[in-house]
């Protein structure tokens, strides 16, 4: 009774725990928060769209390197593009995969390239399963590339210079008392060593009064390497040849002339022509208004090919080869007549000859009768051998046809009425030796160190000219836009 009464004491006290037990749980769970798996999908989606954009920046570094300027479209509106995939067959990149782990499309993420007036507008397409963006990218040759195009970066618009002249204090009525002006002169920087050149910007007309163009500006050497100091670089611009002269003596009232002279220059340079050097030649750069020559060195380049060697080898073969043939004689039709018997045997026979399916092989088949009958059909040429002719064993093909003896046949007798000849080839093992031509080594590419260089030349060539204005002692707006005294009044 007291064991009972123990047991479910103990009963009670278990279910109690478990009972506290789940209440806690329960009010733990109640209590903390759990995390939200809609803001642990929001904080990776940046992870993400930094994948996509890293695949998409390295498309756009990959084909600004490829495109050279060999590869730009030459007009304006021109495109060329360049698929993923021809970027990765070209290993101009690696493979990349998207967020996911898979790869991208490589059909339909691409490169387009389109010219511009004056640059290039790219275009770098990716896809990536389901998710698809592009971006644009303006290029050109700008004074910071360092190659033949390069990306355009956002620089603040540098203030253009002012030119101070030096002068003398204020004028007086004294002639001796002349103020003289010096130009100061300013640094530009240099642009791309690679540009190309491009058509002069248009001079406004020289009898429109304060209204000159400037020709302080850079301008681009037309080829890749630099220019002695001592010789004219050719240019798209024309630049100012007039020394500043002092003016003269300060009158009242009295307008000065002023002075601008312009060199000449090429307005259109024709297109590149690159050539290569023949033995023993060699090449002279040239550095003019009229032609440009640029020494490119030496390049190894696929200047033709090894031709493939073929051998001649002998083939020695087993054949059968027809010696001689063997001419027999078939029966195609047999006349029968029967006797015997007390009063002779008579058979009663109907249908006609049908082949049974049996065949005998040798030189003496079985006896006719009148139901069946043996026809040789050719003979076995691999039991007689070499010695068929002489002794050639017979293939026979057994026909019967219905018929019923009325009495015991004792004699029968087959004639044959119609003979048809044939004959066999006889064929003998031999063997043959035939000539055969085989390739030992494939055709190869050969490749050779040639030197090029290329050209161009100018197409129009503007000739120097010289403008006048009359104005004002020390008009900052002439004196600043390349103008300088003449030394003379105008009238």
């Amino acid at each position: 009774m007291y064991t009972e009464e123990r047991k479910s004491n103990l009963l009670k006290e278990f279910l109690l725990k478990l009972i506290l037990i789940i209440i806690f749980v329960l009010l733990l769970i109640w209590l903390i928060p759990w995390p939200n798996m809609d803001s642990y999908m929001d904080a990776l989606n940046p992870l993400k769209s930094q994948i996509f954009n890293s695949n998409i920046q390295t498309m756009k570094d990959a084909a600004i390197t490829y495109f050279t300027s060999e590869r730009l479209p030459q007009n304006v509106g021109d495109k060329k593009t360049l698929t993923l995939q021809q970027m990765l067959d070209m290993k101009l990149l690696i493979p990349f995969v998207d967020k996911n782990g898979d790869s991208c499309d490589v059909t339909a993420s691409y490169v387009t390239i389109e010219k511009q007036e004056t640059e290039y507008l790219m275009k770098v397409n990716l896809k990536c399963g389901e998710e698809e963006n592009y971006i644009l990218v303006h290029l050109g040759c700008y004074a910071y590339c360092t190659t033949d195009i390069c990306e355009k970066k956002d620089v603040a618009t540098p203030v253009k210079p002012v030119i101070v002249g030096k002068s003398t204090p204020k004028p007086t009525n004294s002639s001796n008392n002349v103020p003289t002006y010096v130009p100061t002169p300013t640094t530009l920087p240099t642009p791309c060593p690679t540009c190309p050149t491009y058509p002069p910007t248009p001079t406004n007309n020289p009898n429109i009064p304060n209204t000159p163009t400037p020709t302080n500006k850079p301008t681009p050497s037309p080829t890749n390497k630099p220019t002695p100091s001592n010789k004219p670089t050719p240019s798209n611009k024309p630049t100012p040849t007039n020394k500043p002269t002092p003016p003269p003596t300060y009158k009242p009232n009295k307008k000065y002339e002023y002075v601008k002279s312009e060199s000449a220059y090429c307005s259109n340079w024709s297109s590149w022509s690159t050539k290569m050097l023949k033995k023993n030649e060699t090449v002279k750069e040239v550095n003019t208004i009229n032609r440009v020559v640029e020494d490119l060195g030496t390049k190894r380049v696929q200047v033709g090919v090894v031709t493939a060697k073929y051998q001649k080898v002998y083939v020695t073969t087993n054949e059968l080869v027809q010696t001689s043939s063997y001419t027999y004689k078939v029966c195609k039709n047999y006349s029968y007549v029967v006797s015997g018997g007390t009063n002779g045997t008579i058979y009663q026979v109907s249908g006609d000859w049908k082949y049974s399916g049996q065949t005998y092989t040798g030189s003496t088949p079985p006896r006719d009768t009148p139901t069946s009958r043996w026809i040789p059909v050719g003979v076995d040429t691999e039991q007689c051998k070499s010695d068929c002719v002489s002794h050639p064993i017979t293939i026979y093909k057994e026909q019967v046809r219905s018929g019923t003896a009325y009495s015991s046949p004792l004699q029968v007798t087959a004639t044959c009425t119609d003979i048809e000849e044939r004959s066999l080839p006889v064929y003998v093992n031999t063997t043959k030796t035939t000539e055969k031509t085989v390739m030992i080594e494939p055709e190869k590419p050969l490749y050779g160190d040639i030197h090029f260089y290329r050209e161009k030349t100018c197409n129009t060539v503007v000739a120097a000219k010289t403008y006048k204005q009359c104005s004002t002692y020390n008009d900052k707006n002439l004196l600043n836009n390349g103008y300088g005294y003449s030394g003379n009044y105008c009238n």
